[in-house]
């Protein structure tokens, strides 16, 4: 009895925890010189405000850099 409770407590523990919803993700890629042969590589970024720069996305990070993301990208909007 006492480990279906356990099993119980830890499985409503698990599954009660959230994750931060995110309005934009951005699918795109980038630039590591010292990866070999192909310095291109996929990457994702998650935030809730953009602003653009002609066809550049960018965005500050909570210690107030920038992030300057170049085309090509995808740009998904999670807000609806």
């Amino acid at each position: 009895m006492k480990k279906l409770i356990l099993i119980t407590l830890v499985g409503m523990v698990l599954f009660s925890c959230k994750r931060k919803e995110y309005k934009y993700e951005i699918h795109g890629k980038v630039y590591i010189p010292t990866s070999g042969v192909n310095p291109m590589h996929d990457a994702i970024w998650y935030t809730d405000t953009i602003g653009f720069d002609g066809d550049t996305i960018y965005y500050f990070n909570s210690d107030g850099s920038e992030v300057r993301i170049k085309p090509p990208y995808i740009l998904i909007d999670n807000s609806k």
